[in-house]
């Protein structure tokens, strides 16, 4: 029995990368905590870099699919906004309840305050991964991110 202490690191920091983490939400997508239930796995659309993709995920409970656009390191606009596509084309394909979720391991103010603003058009909600280690197992979770009222800052990027 290990009695090393819990640490939040970086998934790259704990030598683990977009691949790994995809496959982790395929097998239990109830670690992004985006719903109350038992949320189901549809399947996930690779991007061209590998520590981006996006899964959708169905919640049995009340009919709504997330598109959740996932990717390691920090949120950018780029991944809104890949979001958002996925979103429209989704949405048309198959008309039921969908929500869009941006997930990342750090959620900049200036992605905050455009996902506030993309909300005047699509529910969009933000998740930060949490990596924890307790000796050799690792794990992940989402934590939500409050969207910025329009009277909030915009804090200074890097």
């Amino acid at each position: 029995m290990s009695t090393t202490p819990h640490h939040r690191r970086t998934l790259h920091a704990l030598g683990l990368h977009g691949p790994w983490l995809a496959a982790r939400i395929e097998e239990s997508p109830i670690l992004l905590d985006i719903t109350e239930g038992m949320p189901k796995f549809e399947r996930t659309v690779p991007r061209h870099d590998p520590e981006h993709f996006a899964v959708l995920i169905f919640d049995p409970a009340d009919g709504t699919r997330f598109i959740v656009e996932v990717q390691t390191g920090d949120a950018d606009t780029d991944q809104l906004a890949r979001a958002l596509e996925l979103w429209e084309a989704e949405r048309t394909r198959l008309p039921v309840a969908h929500r869009v979720v941006v997930a990342a391991e750090h959620i900049p103010a200036d992605v905050a305050h455009a996902a506030a603003l993309a909300q005047a058009t699509a529910p969009v909600e933000l998740l930060e991964l949490h990596a924890e280690q307790t000796g050799n197992i690792v794990t992940v979770h989402g934590e939500p991110v409050r969207l910025p009222g329009p009277d909030d800052p915009i804090a200074p990027g890097p």
